[in-house]
């Protein structure tokens, strides 16, 4: 009984520790999502604008002597091109962030392939040299015997 609390004690813990893991971003990560959230906003500024740019041009259609719907066709038609620039722009900048994540990505499988120990950046000290939450550093097993035959004397 005492076995299967220990299993599932170490189960709950590495499931824990992996939802920990896995909900942690690096940087590149956070900023391919921030020039993402940029991007849809620009986008929408720019669907709004042109929505604004049709009705003044329907309106023209009816009321072509209007001389306040040309000048709002003109500025209408700046705030577009400005618009369509900075949503260019802004897409590139995504598709750029979104390369420099793949390569991070791929530097990191490339460093877990090689072999070398991967260091958790949220473990300090002793800690992050485990490569799992079970494994014992050298000289730990023999500290674990001795705690265990001090604690049996009483």
């Amino acid at each position: 009984m005492n076995q299967v609390r220990s299993v599932a004690l170490f189960c709950s813990f590495l499931f824990f520790f992996l939802v920990g893991c896995s909900s942690t971003q690096s940087s590149a990560q956070l900023l391919a999502e921030d020039s993402y959230i940029v991007y849809l906003e620009t986008y929408k500024a720019y669907a709004e604008a042109e929505e604004r740019y049709m009705n003044v041009l329907f309106n023209l259609e009816r009321m072509p002597e209007e001389e306040e719907l040309w000048i709002m066709k003109r500025s209408l038609t700046a705030e577009l091109e400005q618009l369509r620039t900075l949503m260019l722009q802004s897409r590139a900048e995504f598709e750029d962030a979104v390369k420099a994540w793949d390569e991070h990505l791929q530097n990191n499988l490339a460093e877990i392939k090689k072999g070398k120990n991967f260091v958790s950046p949220n473990l300090r000290g002793a800690e992050a040299k485990r490569s799992s939450p079970g494994e014992l550093l050298p000289g730990e097993a023999a500290k674990i015997g001795r705690n265990a035959e001090s604690s049996n004397r009483y």
